[in-house]
């Protein structure tokens, strides 16, 4: 293995990837979950930590409180994360299943992903001492974001978790089909007609209606228990905007006692998705990264224009009506504000909201 991995991590047979894509850049895949067990003193030992101190020693130091514990999170978030934009939590925290559990955030301090070790409960079956990382889907997206190119960021995390006898535990692929040509209505089709059928053997499904109220509607073909479990459902609708077209097929990956989940799904996750799904073919006309943020960006000012005018338009044409310069009613609204900001404020946002653009272009000298 040590001959395979180049200095930068990556294995000697990734040349010419560059993005989860065919040729033309019409069929674009994402990874929205991860998570993984790995061999901790592995990791340990390949930062340097373990070179002349014993194993066991450092497993019960680690356990016996959360400034040591916090020590191996360190060297754990650095292997696996560093150079992606995340922070490590400042404290451990008590685990679930492990002793020990640590956030990891990004720069703002919102949560994208775990690290936990620790205890007597986490060894495998052939003794090995495991830790377990995890990434949510917003920290999927900063690793598909870093600058070199999210499918090189992908097949590093790959070779550093076939370096440490990583095991994938769970990972979610995702492909979004902006303009709803194949909406929820053909998955329903697809289920009926035996298109999901595995073995003979029909998978359960369920369907969570909106009864047409522009939240958007959910389907599942599979079980939460499954080691596969698709879910089709209105994304751009979930997000705020209810005349949004945006589907989502969105397909969860378990291991199980019975069978290990491939770390080829980091290094090919569009051709995992097709080959657990042959009927999502069709996916050569979803967008990419960029036009699905945006997508994204346009349901979230729709939804808090909507909510404003909704809870508080009243009130604001009220204030407007009373106060007769501009400064005045900035002066106004000023004391109304909190000094936070939204879990959803961006500059995109800003940037896609036609009045607050405007105004912005306005003033700037640009003609909107």
């Amino acid at each position: 293995m040590a001959g395979e991995v180049a200095v930068s991590g990556l294995p000697s047979s990734n040349r010419g990837v560059s993005e989860f894509r065919n040729s033309d850049g019409t069929l674009t895949v994402i990874i929205d979950w991860f998570s993984a067990s790995v061999d901790l003193f592995a990791v340990l030992r390949q930062v340097g930590y373990l070179d002349r101190d014993d194993a066991e020693e450092v497993r019960q130091w680690s356990d016996a409180c959360a400034e040591n514990a916090m020590v191996i999170a360190i060297n754990l978030f650095t292997f696996f994360f560093a150079g992606l934009g995340m922070e490590l939590d400042k404290q451990a925290g008590p685990g679930s299943f492990y002793t020990w559990r640590v956030r990891v955030l990004d720069r703002d301090g919102k949560h994208v992903g775990i690290i936990e070790f620790g205890g007597e409960e986490c060894r495998r079956k052939d003794g090995t001492y495991t830790a377990r990382i995890e990434l949510t889907g917003a920290g999927c997206a900063m690793v598909s974001a870093a600058r070199c190119g999210h499918a090189k960021r992908w097949l590093e995390l790959r070779a550093k978790l076939e370096s440490c006898a990583g095991r994938l535990t769970r990972v979610d692929t995702a492909a979004d089909d902006l303009l709803g040509k194949y909406p929820l209505k053909l998955a329903q089709t697809w289920y009926s007609d035996g298109e999901f059928d595995n073995r003979g053997q029909r998978p359960k499904a369920q369907l969570i209606d909106d009864y047409d109220s522009g939240d958007g509607k959910t389907l599942y073909v599979g079980t939460k228990k499954s080691e596969k479990q698709l879910r089709v459902y209105e994304k751009g609708r979930e997000q705020g905007d209810k005349e949004s077209p945006w589907v989502r097929y969105e397909a969860q990956f378990k291991a199980s006692n019975r069978k290990d989940l491939s770390l080829d799904i980091l290094r090919d996750p569009a051709g995992y998705l097709l080959g657990a799904y042959p009927v999502l073919n069709f996916l050569n006309c979803v967008a990419l990264r960029m036009d699905i943020t945006k997508a994204a960006v346009d349901a979230t000012w729709k939804s808090a224009r909507r909510h404003i005018k909704r809870q508080y338009g009243a009130t604001l044409n009220f204030i407007v009506r009373h106060c007769p310069t501009p400064d005045a009613l900035h002066a106004v609204i000023s004391t109304c504000t909190s000094h936070r900001l939204p879990a959803w404020a961006t500059a995109d946002v800003a940037n896609q909201w036609p009045e607050i653009a405007g105004i912005n272009q306005t003033l700037e000298g640009v003609t909107p």
